[in-house]
């Protein structure tokens, strides 16, 4: 009994960020690999201190690829439940979820028993399953080509059960649970909308849908709950502010747009939330706004990768809120690391480093820990 609660507070400890030391936790990168093939993959990644990427495994998911995928979509995400840190990926060419417990002292992970988990849909999803996780307690899987949402409760011990399937008004692309876990907020690459969660049944009750100026794709939310960004699929730089009111509803309060980049499918906010990134898919560059009073937006600085003619895809930060990192879809697979100084970024040397290759398909990835609010 003291050594299983040894080993619960050290799982704590991790989760936190420190050790017994107080060193900061190891940083893991883990990408849902889309493969070509047909049959899918997860990949695991270390990152050292100074944000060089290493892989430690991949491993298959028992899945079929989607083959292709919408940019938004973040089709590979993270819980922390009281048994176990679970690692989720979608595999949108049979509609299942890979489940997986992640061992945060090596990077490991093993199969939950019953991976993968069907999600109530029999078709397949050629645009990849987005996939988001509210209060640690339900997983969302947005059907892309199906136009609906399946909710799955996550077990202890990281095993799903699907709970239901929603139809909704449009092709679910970004989602993204309030830190409060009360709303969950989607993109449809147009209209945008939100939904209240009951968290016994896992019912969702639709708020909207709500109109936007552009093709809203990708979803942030400010730490506070109080502000939701949605990055569109455009000609240029275009972000759409949404003040979130308490009932959940969405009110939008400003549609910033610059010609300093191409599209802006994906974005990320910094841990104090006064700056935001942007991946410019098109452009294969990151843009950073700074971020005002009621999310206002104003232009910083962009940035081009360093390897010309791929995109630029889904953003993710480390725990320490100064390594950002980017997917980018390539033959192999890549993933960037920009280092974060106030409103500006830069790659550090090496970038990006390789995964697998995959045949050139959208891959999306997500950080553990992930990055906090402060």
């Amino acid at each position: 009994m003291k050594s299983f609660r040894k080993k619960l507070l050290w799982e704590y400890l991790v989760w936190m960020g420190l050790s017994g030391t107080g060193l900061q936790a190891q940083q893991y990168i883990f990408t849902n690999n889309n493969d070509s093939s047909g049959s899918n993959s997860i990949t695991s990644l270390s990152v050292n201190g100074k944000g060089a990427i290493k892989v430690i495994k991949t491993y298959p998911t028992g899945g079929k690829s989607a083959g292709s995928s919408y940019f938004a979509l973040s089709p590979v995400t993270f819980a922390h439940t009281r048994l176990g840190d679970c690692v989720f990926v979608s595999n949108g060419g049979d509609s299942t979820i890979a489940a997986f417990q992640a061992n945060l002292f090596n990077g490991t992970l093993a199969a939950v028993k019953g991976s993968p988990f069907a999600d109530g849909v029999t078709t397949a999803q050629k645009f990849g399953i987005g996939l988001a996780v509210g209060a640690n307690r339900l997983l969302f899987a947005g059907n892309t080509n199906t136009n609906s949402i399946s909710v799955m409760r996550v077990g202890s011990t990281c095993s799903l059960t699907l709970l239901q399937k929603i139809a909704v008004t449009g092709s679910p692309a970004g989602m993204k649970v309030t830190p409060d876990g009360k709303f969950l907020i989607v993109a449809y690459i147009g209209q945008v909308d939100s939904f209240a969660i009951d968290y016994t049944t896992g019912k969702l009750t639709e708020l909207g849908p709500f109109n936007t100026r552009g093709s809203a794709a990708g979803v942030e939310i400010s730490c506070d709950g109080s502000t939701a960004f949605f990055g569109d699929a455009a000609n240029n730089t275009q972000v759409e502010v949404f003040n979130i009111i308490s009932t959940g509803g969405l009110n939008e309060t400003d549609n910033f747009t610059n010609k300093n980049g191409q599209s802006s499918n994906n974005l990320l906010l910094s841990p104090d939330g006064t700056h935001l990134y942007v991946s410019n898919t098109s452009s294969s560059q990151i843009t950073t706004l700074s971020v005002g009073a009621k999310g206002a937006l104003t232009y910083d600085s962009s940035v081009k990768l360093n390897h010309t003619g791929v995109f630029a895809l889904g953003l993710a930060m480390g725990s320490n809120g100064l390594d950002l990192f980017v997917s980018e879809q390539n033959d192999p697979e890549a993933i960037g690391v920009l280092a974060v100084s106030g409103n500006t970024v830069k790659e550090v040397p090496g970038s990006p480093f390789s995964v697998m290759r995959n045949g050139q398909d959208p891959a999306g990835l997500t950080a553990v820990p992930p990055r906090g609010c402060h």
